[in-house]
């Protein structure tokens, strides 16, 4: 109360001071003639406004029957600028003042508060900025205060706790902060408070459970967090509880169950957790219940047959899990809306065939399984069908003709199979049919082409195969037709033509033939047409140059020939791409004048020319992609001008001249590819400032000098190949740097001096390290074996000598060696000898398989010494043969006596011990046969070996002579 006695005799005190202006209900006149002088009136509804007339008549003024007494004022929506004036102080009289949905600006008049009569002030919809003045609370009498939808900041007075009138206080949608002034609970009054659209924190204070008339709660879009207290559920004539999209936690509080009256209640985007409490369903004037973008868990306790007034249920993006209830639409339900997306649910959608009120379904990026059930058409007031990102699988019903009033129907990214149903083709509202990611086949049925209020299409990645449908030029009011990746065959329809509507047209990844229609020319509205990877062919139709609407062109890996010029009718062009086609000609200068374009791919043509200098007027360009031509000349240095550009490939061509040094300022540069040209002079020591660069490319040119130690800056690079040049000096240590390098190229040029150590510091290098056919010396250094990753080495044909370093036995990734024609000397490790021959063919010192052996020098045996050891193991082989034959004779000759002595039935009774020993004879001569038998097979076994080593020898040797 001191505060309130305060802030009037401030006011007071203030008017007071200023000579003759102690208001009457007399002046109205003359103030309002000074609100006048402070607005804008651009159409004149204020003219009238004169002393010469009665002020009851003016426009927008009101008075108390019979008497001069202003009590209104209302010029709402005029589109009146300028400010509110102080002297507004002057309407003493006054009960009503709205100036809402006008254009004016500055501060609210702290002078308001004088107007002690006022009940309803309404000041929305404005520019009005500042604070909201503290005086507003004098207002005793005030019912309803809007002020929202301004510029407004700052927070909300406490004072406003003292209208304790107020039934409206609506501050939403300014930029209002700080917390809810507990003194609000002061409001007994209060029926409506609306505070959405600001930047409130703090919690509700529990104050406001005072507030004992409040019918709407709304403060959506704020900061607000902590509980959602349980004394709102005292609130027992509440109607609309509105917390949308603020940082509340916890569960939900039960005793929300008890607002009898409750009809709207939204609680999306906060992060309140828990199930859903059964007291939800106690609530039967319900009609919209929102719980969405929370992260409430469990099962869906609603059920309609208590929510008999619910049409709107929305769950959506939650941890909802198990199937669709029974209960949920059990009997006659009000349920019109329902939005299941983003949680666990699982099971069949059965569950859903009884709610058939039901007009709009979202159960997508759920895990639904099973089929869509053939009764789906019980659902006869369905317009909008959404189940896409769910595990469906089975044939789309041809019931699905039954749903007359269906206009969005999809079902996209599932496991969808069978054919389109032609009962498709009853659907006449259908606006939406996307139907892509699944696995259907067969052809795109005619039938589709009935649907004329299609707008957008979208079939790609099935299996559809035959034709587009000739009638497809039915389909007036088409803007998107996606058929990407399928089967389709044959030529595109001339009727397409007639979708004159059409924006979006995707027909890449098919197998479509033929030429582009002449009718194209009437799809003016087209914006973007992606026809890449058909076997489409011919020159293009010259009057696709009046499409000026085009921002995206994609037909590349087609048949096109001829000029691109038809394609350069728009200037609005973002992205051209023209890759792998018989395009032939020039560029056109006319592609610079798309200023927007970002993307030109005009690779893998037969154009030729000059690069035109006119490119460097696409300063968004970001990829440049004119390989594989037959462009010539120098590369134009306008293109310094693109210093967005990420992607310049220019292999494939014949250009000449340097590489141009000005390469050097594109920061964002990520590949550059100038091989395969004729390009001469020297590595630019600028490019070393590309530090975004991941591939340079400049093999197979006609450079010369020294590599730049500058390359060492390039610590992004992925991959660098300067091979097939004509670079002298030493490999630059400096390389170590480019510590992301997985392929590193410098072969065929005139490298010299040795393989640097740092080169082993390059862990990261796994496709290829090539230096071979230059002049390097040296030995190979042992920190190539920390390069684990490597996958292919070649160092040959160069001067390399010495031993293979041991520490190469740690390159386990290694699939391709070559070491060849160099100088090496010693034995190829172990663990290398898997590789082939030819891998170390060329170095006359080295020796190990698979080459020939080594001697006990660790070099390499004579061929003399090799050639003498072959004659003698084929020698001593002889000579055990004969061994072995003489005794095999032997052998035979004493069996035959034994057997002629035993089968004649004599024993000389002198040999009685004989006879003895002659058993042991026969015993002997079993287990001697089987010796000999046993020697005789380690002999072959061993004659074996021999053979086989003699004729890799014999092998070696020869290799050596043809070598």
């Amino acid at each position: 109360m001191a505060i309130q006695l305060a802030l009037l005799l401030s006011l007071l005190f203030g008017i007071l001071l200023a000579p003759g202006c102690v208001a009457t209900p007399a002046m109205a006149p003359s103030t309002l003639l000074q609100m006048k002088s402070s607005l804008i009136d651009p159409q004149g509804i204020l003219s009238g406004w004169s002393l010469e007339a009665d002020v009851c008549s003016w426009h927008g003024v009101s008075c108390l029957p019979g008497e001069s007494i202003v009590v209104a004022l209302n010029l709402s929506g005029y589109g009146l600028s300028g400010t509110i004036s102080p002297a507004i102080a002057g309407l003493i009289s006054v009960e009503f003042i709205d100036l809402s949905s006008n254009s004016l600006t500055g501060p609210i008049p702290a002078e308001l508060g004088m107007l002690q009569n006022l009940k309803t002030l309404l000041l929305y919809s404005n520019f009005l900025t500042g604070t909201i003045p503290a005086e507003l609370g004098l207002l005793e009498n005030l019912n309803v205060l809007r002020i929202g939808d301004n510029r407004l900041h700052g927070e909300i007075p406490p004072h406003l706790g003292n209208c304790t009138e107020l039934e409206t206080l609506a501050l939403a949608y300014c930029q209002l902060s700080g917390t809810i002034p507990y003194q609000i609970g002061n409001l007994k009054n209060l029926q409506q408070l609306v505070l959405d659209n600001n930047t409130l924190t703090g919690s509700i204070p529990e104050q406001l459970g005072g507030c004992v008339s409040l019918r709407i709660l709304s403060v959506p879009d704020n900061r607000l967090g902590g509980i959602i207290p349980s004394f709102i559920g005292s609130l027992s004539v509440l109607q609309s509880l509105n917390l949308a999209n603020n940082q509340f936690s916890g569960a939900i509080p039960a005793e929300i169950g008890s607002l009898s009256s409750l009809t709207y209640l939204n609680l999306l985007g906060n992060s309140l957790t828990g199930a859903i409490p059964e007291e939800l369903n106690r609530l039967s004037q319900l009609q919209v219940l929102d719980l969405s973008q929370n992260n409430i868990s469990g099962g869906i306790s609603i059920s309609t047959s208590q929510l008999k007034n619910l049409k709107y249920l929305v769950l959506s993006d939650n941890l909802l899990d198990g199937t669709i209830p029974e209960g949920l639409c059990p009997g006659n339900s009000s349920l019109e809306n329902l939005f299941l997306a983003g949680n666990n649910l699982e099971g069949g959608i059965e569950g859903l065939l009884n709610c058939i009120s039901l007009r709009s379904i979202d159960a997508s990026n759920n895990s639904f399984t099973g089929k869509i059930p053939s009764e789906i058409d019980r659902l006869s007031n369905l317009v909008n069908l959404v189940l896409h990102n769910n595990s469906l699988t089975g044939v789309l019903p041809p019931q699905i003709g039954n749903l007359g009033n269906l206009e969005v129907l999809s079902l996209y990214h599932n496991g969808l199979t069978g054919v389109i149903p032609p009962e498709i083709g009853q659907l006449q509202r259908l606006t939406t049919l996307f139907l892509y990611d699944n696995q259907m086949s067969g052809i795109i049925p005619d039938e589709i082409t009935n649907c004329t209020s299609l707008e957008e299409v979208d079939f790609f990645g099935n299996h559809f195969h035959g034709t587009i449908p000739e009638r497809i030029g039915n389909l007036k009011n088409l803007a998107v037709l996606q058929l990407r990746q399928n089967d389709l065959s044959g030529s595109i329809p001339a009727s397409l033509g007639e979708c004159t509507q059409l924006q979006a047209l995707a027909l890449a990844d098919n197998r479509l033939s033929g030429a582009l229609p002449d009718t194209f020319r009437h799809l003016t509205q087209l914006s973007i047409i992606t026809l890449y990877n058909n076997s489409l062919e011919g020159p293009l139709p010259e009057a696709l140059f009046e499409l000026k609407n085009l921002t995206v062109i994609n037909i590349s890996h087609n048949r096109f020939s001829g000029s691109v010029v038809p394609l350069l009718g728009s200037s609005s062009l973002a992205v051209l791409v023209l890759t792998d086609n018989r395009f032939s000609g020039v560029i056109p200068t006319a592609v610079a004048r798309s200023r927007n374009m970002v993307r030109l791919q005009l690779a893998g043509n037969q154009l030729a020319g000059a690069i035109p200098a006119e490119l460097g007027n696409l300063t968004r360009l970001r990829m440049l992609d004119l390989s594989s031509n037959n462009f010539s000349g120098n590369v134009p240095s306008e293109l310094s001008n693109c210093l967005q550009l990420t992607h310049l490939n220019l292999e494939g061509n014949s250009l000449t001249g340097a590489v141009p040094s000005w390469l050097g300022s594109l920061r964002f540069l990520g590949e550059l590819d100038l091989s395969s040209n004729a390009l001469s002079g020297g590595i630019p020591v600028e490019l070393g400032n590309c530090s975004s660069l991941l591939k340079l490319s400049l093999s197979d040119n006609h450079l010369s000098g020294s590599i730049p130690q500058e390359i060492g800056r390039l610590t992004s690079l992925n991959v660098l190949n300067i091979q097939k040049n004509s670079l002298t000096g030493v490999i630059p240590p400096t390389l170590r740097q480019c510590n992301k390098l997985y392929e590193l190229s410098l072969s065929e040029n005139s490298l010299e001096g040795p393989i640097p150590q740092e080169l082993g510091q390059l862990s990261e290098l796994q496709v290829m390290l090539d230096l071979s056919r230059n002049k390097l010396s040296g030995q190979i250094p042992t920190s190539l074996g920390n390069l684990v990753k490597l996958e292919r080495l070649n160092l040959s044909s160069n001067q390399l000598h010495g031993q293979i370093p041991s520490s190469l036995l740690q390159l386990t990734s290694l699939n391709r060696l070559n070491l060849s024609d160099n100088l090496l000397s010693g034995m190829i490790p172990a663990v290398l000898s898997s590789f082939p021959a030819a891998s170390y063919t060329g170095n006359d010192d080295l020796c190990g398989a698979p080459l020939p052996t080594c001697g006990a020098n660790g070099r390499r045996l004579p061929s003399a010494m090799v050639s003498g050891i072959v004659a003698a193991i084929a020698i001593v082989s002889a000579a055990v043969c004969m061994a072995l034959l003489y005794i095999m004779l032997r052998m035979w000759s004493n069996w035959r006596e034994v057997s002629v002595s035993s089968s004649d039935g004599e024993e000389p009774p002198e040999h009685g011990k004989g006879s003895k020993c002659s058993a042991r004879d026969g015993k002997y001569w079993k287990v001697g046969s089987g010796l000999v038998v046993a020697s005789s097979e380690e002999k072959y076994s061993s004659a074996s070996e021999s053979s086989v080593l003699h004729g890799k020898s014999t092998e070696v040797s020869a290799m050596n002579l043809k070598g």
